[in-house]
């Protein structure tokens, strides 16, 4: 909200928030205890970890955290519905690497490598709603938003690029 106050009503802008949900240290049994969850809420751990009432609770803690996030996410997205920002800013929602567990973040197993990633612009995206499974980076953001903005690499004073813009994927 004080972001889209400063800046000027007709200015194109990008805003990145970063969160610290769902990055450790979170409180151990924050999912029971302040999210209404239950050890039998999880159907099933991966075979990879002992299924044990503490990684239960671990796992609903990270649910728990993830959902605190999207609570900010939804009252981001109300700010720019209510100043009809919404339809015509591309919202992209991502994790950066993993969920905080072994085999997972930061490790190259097949679950490190599957990461959210979820894109929002209403008035910009052709066929929202599906599904798409090609693979895309981080880098890809900077070449997508370039592109977006109509700005080449060379005119933005960047570094060279090496992702790919994802423009394709959302026309």
């Amino acid at each position: 909200r004080s972001f889209l106050d400063q800046k000027e009503a007709d200015q194109p802008f990008f805003f990145w928030y970063g969160s610290t949900e769902p990055h450790r240290a979170y409180e151990f049994g924050a999912g029971i205890n302040y999210g209404n969850k239950k050890i039998t809420d999880i159907d099933q751990v991966p075979p990879f970890w002992p299924d044990s009432d503490s990684i239960r609770t671990d796992m609903l803690d990270y649910a728990f955290e993830i959902e605190y996030f999207d609570s900010h996410l939804e009252k981001m997205l109300q700010i720019l519905a209510d100043r009809d920002l919404l339809d015509n800013t591309l919202v992209v929602v991502t994790a950066d690497n993993g969920m905080p567990f072994p085999r997972i973040k930061g490790q190259m197993y097949e679950m490190n490598n599957h990461l959210p990633l979820a894109m929002m612009w209403p008035t910009g995206i052709v066929n929202p709603g599906r599904k798409e499974n090609s693979f895309v980076n981080f880098i890809d953001f900077a070449p997508t938003f370039l592109n977006l903005a109509g700005i080449t690499v060379e005119a933005s004073g960047m570094q060279p690029v090496t992702g790919q813009s994802l423009t394709p994927i959302l026309y």
